[in-house]
């Protein structure tokens, strides 16, 4: 599988991606800027961290991409969202 940089010919837009709780440890930081197609979905946009950053992969599966603090599906379009947050599952007493 190829990187989507290479796989899509469209536009590039550099992103910020916010990262909480798990991943932004396993990440080792709390933000990054990727590089993604104009057309990219929230699940791009996770494939797009795990290959940048494998330490994160095992993680992923379980988190949620929040669009401008809205939690969307994965087939969701970034479009013009001014923030986007990847989010693992949240637990609480």
């Amino acid at each position: 599988m190829g990187n989507l940089l290479t796989e899509k010919n469209v536009t590039l837009m550099q992103r910020e991606i916010l990262l909480f709780a798990a991943i932004r440890d396993a990440a080792e930081t709390d933000s990054l800027v990727i590089d993604v197609p104009s057309d990219a979905t929230a699940d791009d946009v996770l494939r797009e961290v795990a290959e940048r950053i494998p330490s994160t992969q095992s993680l992923l599966a379980s988190c949620r991409v929040a669009l401008d603090n809205r939690y969307v599906a994965n087939t969701q379009l970034l479009g013009a969202a001014k923030e986007i947050a990847i989010i693992p599952p949240v637990s609480g007493g």
